[in-house]
């Protein structure tokens, strides 16, 4: 049995220790080699899509979850930021820089499920990030567009169910466990950020692969539980597809950030919807989603061929660690314009790709132990002559 705490201990050691913590201490907003996630830069853009200029920012009530680069940019332009996240060092550091610039933020550590955030408290609720990590998410839910002001507005990007990238997390995270999460990180640090395990490349493994609770969304199941919980949808790009892996772009598919508001104030109870609600879990990208092409669904089953040979020891462990590395070069490579992998999915396509580096795992692992006996025998001969 599970520990109750698990989840919260494990996603604190992921994103304090392991993850982003170590790398945002000291760079909070600032540009990092190699890396797209600019703090201001979306921030601002979902601003502009909120129409909400920077200048009426100041003594707006915002609330939000997270690493505090958020926090710290509202409070920078004069609002007053409510904060909340699981990680003590994160909330230690976020009053620390507060009290030293004088910005008023309210810093607490506690998981959502177990906070109170008040209701009809704000102007703002700026949650990038998070949704796809909660436990319950849409219980989540009922408590952000409860506490958000009538005319308020809010935003939240989601893990996007039908995307390509998600299809390869979640067939890495089929494949490992949690006890290579050393190997993972040593392994990827030295072939990939020339042995540095606090690297933006190292986070997004770590985050990837490890994170304890990872849902998928498909943005009509999101949009029915922002309808029953009385808000609207204030922008959303209205792309629905249930799935899309062609092409080489780094989103496959849009629909993973939408924008919401509520014209009451109306306050919704979890137990008269709660049966009601899509967003409670999200979808495998593997087993949930009926896909129509015979090499997606081959590339499945040669998934869970591997799966079957790792459970009976026929694969080891390191081997494992070394083909999820891999796999991840599909959809994150550190420069995608230096990674073979990425490069041949933009000539041959990208499950075509996948299939043919499947394919020569398994083949070589059929063949492994014949093939280093003999090549022990082959080197003790020489040796000996």
């Amino acid at each position: 049995m599970v520990n109750k705490n698990y989840y919260n201990e494990m996603t604190k050691l992921i994103y304090q220790d392991l993850a982003w913590g170590p790398i945002y201490k000291k760079n909070d907003g600032a540009y990092i080699k190699d890396t797209d996630n600019k703090s201001e830069i979306y921030i601002k853009q979902s601003l502009k899509i909120m129409k909400i200029p920077l200048r009426s920012l100041k003594n707006k009530k915002v609330f939000n979850i997270g690493t505090g680069r958020e926090s710290r940019f509202f409070a920078k332009h004069g609002s007053e930021v409510t904060h909340l996240d699981i990680g003590e060092e994160t909330v230690k550091e976020l009053k620390a820089w507060a009290k030293k610039n004088n910005k008023k933020v309210h810093s607490f550590s506690s998981d959502i499920k177990n906070a109170e955030i008040g209701l009809n408290k704000y102007d703002i609720i700026f949650l990038s990030g998070i949704y796809q990590h909660i436990e319950k998410p849409a219980f989540a839910l009922v408590k952000f567009i409860n506490a958000l002001k009538k005319n308020g507005k809010m935003y939240m990007g989601f893990y996007r169910s039908g995307e390509f990238k998600y299809f390869i997390v979640d067939a890495i995270r089929y494949l490992m466990s949690l006890k290579q999460i050393s190997e993972i990180r040593n392994m990827n640090a030295i072939l990939f950020t020339l042995g540095e395990v606090n690297h933006y490349q190292s986070s997004r493994v770590m985050d990837d692969f490890f994170v304890p609770r990872k849902h998928n969304f498909h943005p009509n199941d999101i949009i029915n539980d922002i309808k029953l919980l009385g808000a609207k949808v204030f922008y959303f790009d209205n792309d629905f597809r249930q799935y899309n892996h062609s092409g080489s772009d780094y989103f496959s598919i849009g629909g993973d950030r939408i924008y919401i508001t509520k014209k009451n104030d109306k306050i919704i109870k979890l137990a008269k919807i709660k049966k009601k609600l899509r967003t409670i879990k999200g979808k495998n990208q593997i087993s949930d989603i009926s896909y129509k092409e015979k090499i997606i669904n081959e590339n499945i089953r040669l998934l869970k061929k591997i799966k079957k040979k790792f459970l009976k020891k026929q694969i080891n462990t390191t081997d494992i660690s070394a083909l999820c590395i891999g796999l991840y070069q599909f959809t994150r490579p550190m420069i995608f314009e230096q990674s073979e992998y990425f490069q041949q999915t933009k000539k041959l396509g990208r499950h075509k790709t996948i299939n043919k580096f499947l394919i020569n795992f398994l083949n070589h692992f059929d063949q492994k132990k014949f093939n280093v006996v003999k090549i022990n025998k082959k080197i003790l001969s020489l040796r000996l002559k």
